[in-house]
């Protein structure tokens, strides 16, 4: 019997996933206090997520017998390739993760919580399905680290990259749709999920990451430099208790 959505296998994989991922994060989080370290996570992760990527694409293209399928041929399969790609070969807080990271967000909870693919096996472990799952959520980790760790610092002045970053995909959609004759490129001419088109999600989606970028500028930011600086207070009274004495 396929699995289904919020089925058994489902639920055993959220709550492994969402158990791993806490985890792990919070590791990273605690335990990488160099840059260096922080910087060889964030290449290894990223080569992860694009070996995972190579491996949900081919699946798919053995599956649909169709070896253009190789490209990726959604706003996620795109963004976890960008994401993986500058993971290894950008700096820090490189305008493409002000686009990507988002995505990563939407799309790896989005994909967790309704993943439409799920029954297109009789079980959970298809290698077209559980190789979508994984590197939805591992797209999904990766951008949470990359924030919760200060390596991508998100801003108003770098939000001009998420419309763009839509812009430059759905372009490649176009293509994909025009000169390959892809059915459901980027889902252009095809809902995301019921009557919803991108349309309708991508102006949605922009203004939900508008609102996140301005809760996160008016009150997390402030609390977190205030933090900071005490810390460093903290920290240089007590380099100074221990030199006087």
């Amino acid at each position: 019997m396929p699995p289904k959505i919020y089925g058994w296998q489902h639920l055993v994989f959220l709550a492994v996933f969402i158990a791993v991922s806490a985890g792990a994060i919070t590791a990273i989080k605690l335990k990488l206090k160099s840059p260096k370290a922080l910087d060889i996570t964030v290449k290894c992760l990223g080569g992860a997520l694009i070996a995972l990527l190579i491996w949900n694409r081919i699946s798919i293209a053995v599956f649909k017998n169709n070896w253009l399928m190789l490209l990726p041929d959604s706003f996620c399969g795109v963004s976890s390739l960008c994401l993986g790609i500058c993971a290894i070969f950008c700096k820090r807080d490189a305008l493409p993760f002000h686009y990507l990271i988002y995505i990563a967000v939407f799309g790896g909870i989005a994909n967790d919580l309704f993943p439409y693919y799920l029954g297109q096996a009789d079980y959970f472990m298809f290698p077209a399905t559980i190789s979508g799952m994984l590197h939805h959520s591992l797209s999904l980790d990766l951008a949470l680290i990359m924030v919760l760790t200060g390596y991508v610092k998100p801003c108003f002045k770098k939000f001009f990259a998420f419309p763009l970053g839509v812009c430059f995909t759905l372009v490649f959609g176009i293509f994909l749709v025009d000169a390959l004759k892809f059915e459901t490129a980027m889902y252009i001419y095809s809902p995301l999920v019921g009557p919803l088109t991108w349309y309708m999600v991508f102006p949605a989606v922009t203004a939900a990451v508008y609102a996140l970028l301005f809760v996160y500028e008016r009150y997390i930011a402030p609390k977190l430099l205030k933090r900071k600086q005490e810390r460093l207070k903290n920290k240089n009274s007590t380099a100074s208790d221990g030199s006087a004495n």
